[in-house]
């Protein structure tokens, strides 16, 4: 986890998606999905603040960066 964010740090996760889901993440729902499945490595990498409510989720600004090193690791076969 990244000690010296600050809120303004983080995006809405509908946000992001539109602007940087690229190919990965083309939908919102495909961004559920690999929530979903990756939950925990998500919240233990501190680029993931899951909220209840219309808010939800918070993502950091290395949120790509741990979702491709996930992706990587699966391709290899070691997920």
């Amino acid at each position: 986890m990244q000690a010296h964010y600050t809120a303004a740090d983080f995006k809405s996760a509908r946000d992001w998606v539109a602007e940087n889901g690229g190919d990965l993440f083309p939908t919102f729902s495909a961004y559920e999905w690999f929530k979903r499945k990756h939950r925990d490595e998500l919240l233990a990498s501190g680029e993931l603040i899951t909220r209840r409510g219309r808010g939800g989720d918070l993502l950091g600004p290395g949120f790509g960066r741990v979702a491709v090193q996930i992706l990587q690791r699966e391709q290899r076969g070691v997920a």
